[in-house]
């Protein structure tokens, strides 16, 4: 009897934690969204569609929202950030709408600029580049952050847009209409594109640790496709219960795709799904962390549902990189720990198209702890480019999970440099950059038309290498042009080895 009691307990244990590991916390009630997607400092935005209507901004990994912009009529479809952290969103027939200060203010690139057709989505690059994908019209490139662009796929209607995650010289695009479907690639970072590759309506695009990549959708039969040539050959390897319009991946690889019928897992590479236990139409889904959120139609069941997976041991966060003249510093912190043995660093330097990481160091875990813990890690770089880093945390019973990766461009360079700011003109924010090769003090002062000091922008000690500030213009100030510039003191002799100006133009 003992054996049988214990039986059926743990019977009831499995099936409790079956259940709570499938369960979903809904957010923004009353609401139909449609997408949603996270930005580089890991703010989370999603926007909607029907009525009402208004773009979300949340900072605490979806857990509280903000509401930063609403307007009538339109539906907001995609939403994509570029390196420098602007803010994208495919705003249907109303164009495309642009934040550069984080969804305070935003702007519109109207319709008209891509011949009138309905903005489907878009994706941003780095140094000012952006892709948006339309109906009938396909994808239109810009290298000047949205202010130009140039038709570069024509006569198809593009709903999907991805670079590689290894390769940013690859640029993948997928179709969906009731005529013309399918896959497309660009090699030369999106100047021209070949395809279609399949034939199905691709409304996700996603790619695996090997490379791989998965195409899903609405097509009849619903298959899931793969590929492990970059896009030129595909098998179809499984299927989804249902049509779908997004699709992720968690921290272990599983899918999550949403459409009709809610939200659908597979563990087992896309073979096969089932219903994740939630029914809702769903469009857009994400992973961030150990959380998946997924944005659900309409204002009876809309809303933002967010599921936490309580299996995976460690909380990140936050994970960041940034360049101190040879170093790359590696900051992470977490909030809970299960049995953390530690973390193992990866990196990947994306400027040689190797797609291999490699493991640079180790860093010890707190085992397990309830209170926010702090690491960071140096990585000495001596080429400059593109680098990705991740983290692959493993328990000490050898199970493991990585995390989302961060990028970051390693300059160096015996020159220095006073960048242009961006954006300019602007208003109120906008973000100055500057190079040094040497340690030292350094200031950033602004004047005005006639040269008199206004106030002091930078003024500390800073190491060799490429800085940024956000600078927030005093509210008193008029519309007209300023002037900001840089001295470098060397810390040795005291004397002021470089100086600069460079003009700014606040419109109100």
């Amino acid at each position: 009897m003992k054996n049988f009691l214990n039986f059926v307990f743990t019977i009831i244990i499995i099936i409790s934690q079956s259940i709570l590991s499938q369960t979903w916390v809904r957010k923004n009630e009353g609401f139909g969204f449609w997408s949603i997607e996270k930005d580089n400092l890991g703010n989370i935005y999603a926007a909607t569609t029907g009525t009402p209507r208004g773009i979300f901004k949340s900072t605490d990994g979806g857990e509280t929202w903000t509401n930063t912009y609403s307007s009538g009529t339109t539906n907001y479809l995609d939403i994509s950030f570029d390196s420098f952290n602007n803010l994208y969103i495919a705003a249907s027939g109303a164009g495309v709408l642009k934040s550069t200060d984080g969804g305070m203010t935003y702007t519109t690139i109207p319709a008209s600029v891509f011949g009138g057709s309905t903005v489907n989505t878009v994706l941003g690059g780095s140094n000012g580049v952006l892709f948006v994908g339309v109906t009938s019209n396909g994808v239109y490139r810009s290298t000047d952050f949205g202010n130009t662009f140039t038709q570069v796929l024509s006569g198809y209607s593009i709903v999907s847009l991805q670079y590689d995650r290894f390769n940013p010289n690859f640029v993948y695009a997928g179709s969906s209409s009731t005529t013309i479907n399918g896959f497309f690639r660009s090699t030369d970072g999106g100047i021209t594109f070949s395809g279609p590759f399949n034939s199905i309506n691709v409304w996700e695009i996603l790619q695996k640790q090997d490379s791989s990549l998965l195409t899903l959708g609405t097509s009849a039969g619903y298959p899931v496709l793969k590929s492990t040539d970059f896009g030129l050959n595909w098998t179809t390897i499984g299927s989804t219960p249902a049509a779908i319009r997004g699709a992720c991946l968690d921290l272990l690889e599983n899918i999550y795709a949403a459409g009709n019928g809610g939200v659908y897992k597979s563990t087992n590479g896309g073979l096969s799904f089932s219903n994740f236990n939630l029914s809702f139409s769903s469009n857009k889904i994400i992973s961030y962390q150990n959380k998946i959120l997924v944005a659900v139609s309409g204002t009876a069941n809309g809303g933002i549902y967010i599921h936490t997976d309580h299996t995976i041991p460690v909380e990140l966060k936050y994970f960041t990189a940034e360049q101190l003249s040879e170093k790359v510093l590696l900051k992470w912190s977490t909030a809970t720990e299960l049995n953390n043995k530690g973390f193992e660093i990866e990196r990947l330097f994306v400027s040689n198209f190797n797609n291999k990481w490699e493991r640079i160091g180790f860093v010890e875990g707190k085992g397990t702890s309830t209170q926010q813990q702090y690491y960071q890690y140096y990585d000495e770089v001596n080429i400059p480019g593109t680098y990705k880093y991740r983290l692959k945390q493993i328990d000490f019973d050898g199970s493991f999970t990585y995390s989302d990766e961060i990028m970051i461009e390693v300059i160096l360079s015996d020159k220095f440099i006073l960048y242009q700011n961006y954006p300019n003109p602007f208003n109120p924010i906008t973000t100055i950059s500057w190079q040094s090769p040497i340690g030292g003090r350094q200031t950033i002062k602004l004047y005005d038309f006639l040269g008199r000091e206004i106030e002091t922008i930078v003024d500390g000690y800073y190491e060799a290498g490429k800085h940024s500030t956000f600078y927030i213009i005093n509210s008193t100030l008029p519309s007209g042009v300023y002037f900001y510039q840089l001295r470098v003191v060397d810390s040795s002799t005291g004397n002021v080895v470089y100086k600069d100006t460079k003009k700014m133009v606040l419109i109100k």
